[in-house]
């Protein structure tokens, strides 16, 4: 697995987990170490990269069944 692969993985993994908090704060600082996570992928790669785990807000690009 590359750095970037890693860092992206454990970014995913602290928002899956900020999700289930029931704490404000500790949701907040989650996500703040997700988004230093993912932007040190992006350093890698020298673009940034896609969204990981969107807000409830986002549609699914899925069609519909």
């Amino acid at each position: 697995m590359s750095r970037k692969d890693e860092l992206l993985k454990m970014a995913r993994l602290l928002r899956a987990q900020a999700e289930g908090m029931s704490s404000r704060d500790a949701k907040q600082a989650f996500r703040k170490m997700a988004d230093y996570y993912q932007g040190e992928a992006e350093q890698l790669s020298g673009r940034p990269v896609p969204e990981i785990m969107p807000g409830k807000q986002a549609r699914s690009t899925k069609p519909a069944a």
